[in-house]
């Protein structure tokens, strides 16, 4: 488990693998938002939020600030409106009223989820003792997380793929997004530090390989 206080020299590790999230989201977001097609562009915007959120991260694992609790939640705060871009692109071929319902639905979802977070149960992110960094938040809390992450993208990600037109690009976007679906819900759960370092490189494959691929090519 992490401690609750921000303390010793940062794991440029950890710094790394956020500071490489963050770049990895902020290209695909330009290369998926730049797209004509209005569910690329959706999905684009969700990652750019995403890449802000990891920004916040990167930030807080490399200065290291004493109001852990604070800079979390800023982070929280702009991975959320991420969360409703990726719906609104799982549903680009819903209803105008049902995806209303269902974008007013998530989000006082996750209007509740954050004033759960942030003023009833509280998480107590910190670091272990080999610099990694955990959220630490309580059970129910996190149990709300991951629906909001993989009720929200993984959706997004399935939509996406259907709608690319080059068949080996659609396929292996699936993959690697769902790769690191998989990923970001164990950096959420797990507390054990060699777990993490190996879901870190697994999730560094999956971004790269997605940088890679989108290098040349663009959704289309």
């Amino acid at each position: 488990m992490g401690e609750s206080v921000a303390a010793g020299a940062p794991n440029y590790g950890v710094v790394g693998f956020f500071l490489l999230g963050t770049l990895v989201f902020a290209f695909l977001a330009w290369r998926f938002a730049t797209s004509p097609a209005p569910v690329f562009r959706q999905f684009g915007i969700g990652l750019a939020w995403t890449a802000a959120a990891f920004a916040v991260w990167t930030a807080i694992v490399w200065i290291r600030p004493e109001n852990l609790h604070l800079w979390t939640s800023a982070g929280a705060a702009l991975f959320f409106p991420g969360y409703l871009f990726f719906l609104n692109a799982a549903t680009h071929t819903w209803l105008p009223k049902n995806r209303y319902l269902a974008l007013s639905i998530a989000a006082a979802y996750l209007l509740v989820l954050f004033v759960l977070r942030t003023f009833v149960a509280p998480s107590e992110p910190g670091f272990s003792e080999r610099g990694l960094f955990y959220f630490n938040a309580q059970p129910l809390v996190l149990l709300l997380y991951i629906v909001s992450f993989v009720g929200a993208f993984m959706p997004a990600v399935y939509a996406v793929s259907r709608e690319i037109s080059v068949p080996w690009l659609s396929r292996a976007t699936l993959v690697c997004f769902n790769l690191i679906i998989v990923c970001g819900v164990i950096l959420l759960t797990s507390y054990d530090d060699d777990l993490q370092t190996y879901n870190g490189l697994l999730m560094g494959i999956g971004s790269l390989g997605l940088v890679i691929m989108y290098l040349r090519q663009k959704p289309a």
